[in-house]
């Protein structure tokens, strides 16, 4: 049950009160009744109540003082003034000291209900909250760092039943996994050396098990400089965040020095790395991620461990894209059962090799099976591994002279073990519907956790088509236009009445972290939050 005080030097409103909570809020209890602040002041050290009715105009300390005095405590009651004094001034001095709301006397009983229940409701969310977060506390620091983890696989990959069902805990947890910037950074064996060390396909979940660990140690040694996490093709991948640019590639650089140096010493299997896009918005993660799982296939045009960033692969963007753009049309011709198109493109892709050593045969046909397994429905790894131990025992073949038509023989026995995959349905769903829910969606729930592979869930699309034909619509992306949301959102927030503070802003908004949240409004409206409520709230007294 929840409890009140009343303040009041006047009897008769302390009794009109009491009768009033007896009578209209039953799940309500008149805990004391004082006759001016200082009473109150005493009395409420001794006792804790959920909610302070108080007059101004009292004798001894006035209501605006037994105010100030509350707003410094650690757990202040939420304050209800009742006054007979319409004063601008007054009004100001309970905004500034975090007062709920200010009736004027005499009551509107109507008024006084709704007050009442509107602080109800945020009492109950408040113990809703403080229960979800006591439970998360008893948790277990290796069981966070599991939920970290496990949601951080889920954004990247963009699966939308485990984001919807783990960002809930990680916002419960206040784990703030970015404040201004990040980066994730994928890391990843030399499969070529594996093969030709005669590691079979099934030891190497060993070595990626170790990078993995390594690469977590070596994070925490460094006072925690990445949250490591593994995607769905077991490659080891970090989030690194900074204050700046610099700052994130500065780390970046270090953790992968000093992992590939480990990695090596005690495998002998070298390690290379690869450096996604700077991103602000935890849900913008999944575009870092793709870059660098892409910026990662540059080792295929290069020997030894790099740590590859597209600014230093200029010269090597169009030989890449040339790769992938050959790979899609042997994909697809095996899809279609086309074997005109399919031989032209295998072709094509052998073309593209600049040297058939047994090293760059395995990197390019490692490459070409994890390719075409993707779009396997079933049989998945048995069909990947058949594939791989065939590769990796007939290109060791000393009595093969390799060239680019036994090469070519090679990968087409290879292919062989795959099948075509599956058609997908067009959607009858026009594509300006779509968005308009979408957005309606977002102007719904913007203070709740998004992500673009939710709301392609709902709508029963891909996320990837979702933002393709948002970005076409809207003329700005997915997340341009949830931030843009939020901010207007917060800005109406911080200039309420009585206003907000920031952090609490911050919540309703959805971000997690408020010094994220102060970043992104900063880059919105050129200043931070305090200022832009500052700035306003002058405004108005000006007024």
């Amino acid at each position: 049950m929840n409890k009140v005080m009343i303040v009041d030097d006047e009897p008769l409103v302390r009794e009109f009160l009491k009768l009033h909570f007896s009578q209209n809020h039953l799940d309500w209890e008149v805990a004391d009744e004082a006759m001016d602040g200082q009473e109150a002041w005493e009395k409420l050290q001794e006792q804790r109540v959920d909610l302070v009715i108080t007059d101004i105009k009292m004798p001894v300390v006035d209501g605006m003082e037994l105010c100030r005095r509350l707003s410094q405590t650690d757990q202040p009651p939420i304050v209800l003034i009742l006054s007979g004094f319409d004063e601008f001034s007054m009004a100001q001095g309970a905004i500034r000291y975090g007062v709920h709301s200010y009736l004027l006397k005499p009551v509107v009983k109507d008024d006084l209900i709704e007050t009442i229940k509107q602080i109800t409701d945020q009492l109950e969310r408040k113990s809703r909250e403080e229960l979800a977060f006591l439970a998360m506390k008893n948790i277990s620091k290796d069981s966070q760092s599991q939920v970290v983890k496990q949601f951080l696989k889920a954004l990247v990959s963009d699966s939308s039943v485990e984001i919807k069902a783990l960002y809930p805990l990680v916002f419960r947890l206040k784990v703030q996994l970015i404040e201004t910037e990040g980066m994730i950074m994928v890391l990843d064996l030399h499969e070529d050396q594996l093969a030709m060390k005669g590691i079979p396909f099934s030891d190497k979940s060993i070595f990626r098990f170790i990078l993995n660990q390594i690469a977590s140690e070596l994070s925490e040694e460094g006072g925690g400089m990445g949250f490591v996490f593994l995607d769905e093709e077991q490659n080891t991948c970090i989030l690194v965040t900074g204050e700046d640019k610099n700052h994130i590639k500065q780390k970046c650089k270090l953790l992968y020095e000093k992992i590939s140096s480990v990695m090596l010493t005690n495998t002998g299997v070298t390690v290379s790395g690869a450096l996604g896009s700077f991103e602000s918005e935890l849900f913008q993660l999944q575009a870092s991620y793709q870059i660098a799982s892409r910026n990662l296939h540059y080792r295929l045009f290069l020997d030894g461990p790099t740590l590859f960033d597209e600014l230093t692969l200029l010269n090597e963007q169009p030989r890449l894209t040339a790769l992938e753009y050959t790979m899609s049309s042997i994909q697809f011709a095996l899809l279609d059962h086309n074997e005109i198109v399919y031989s032209m493109a295998i072709n094509q892709y052998v073309d593209k090799m600049e040297a058939y050593s047994v090293s760059s045969i395995l990197k390019f046909g490692i490459y070409l099976i994890r390719r075409l397994a993707k779009g396997t429905n079933e049989h998945r790894g048995e069909v990947l591994e058949r594939a791989y131990r065939h590769l990796q025992k007939n290109s060791q073949q000393t009595s093969v002279q390799w060239t680019n038509e036994s090469t070519l023989i090679l990968f087409r026995e290879t292919l062989g073990f795959f099948t075509s995959g599956r058609n997908e349905e067009p959607n009858p769903v026009s594509e300006q519907d779509i968005v308009s829910r979408v957005k309606a969606y977002i102007y719904a729930h913007y203070s709740e956790p998004l992500s673009l592979a939710l709301l392609a869930e709902k709508l029963g699309i891909s996320s990837g088509y979702l933002s393709q034909i948002f970005h076409k619509t809207v003329q700005e992306s997915y997340i341009k236009f949830l931030t843009r949301v939020r901010m207007e959102q917060a800005a109406k927030l911080l200039k309420a009445v009585p206003p907000e503070k920031v952090y609490d802003v911050s919540d309703k908004v959805g971000y997690v972290s408020v010094k994220h949240f102060s970043h992104v409004f900063k880059q919105h409206y050129n200043m931070p939050p305090g200022e832009f409520q500052e700035k306003y709230m002058s405004t108005q007294r000006g007024n």
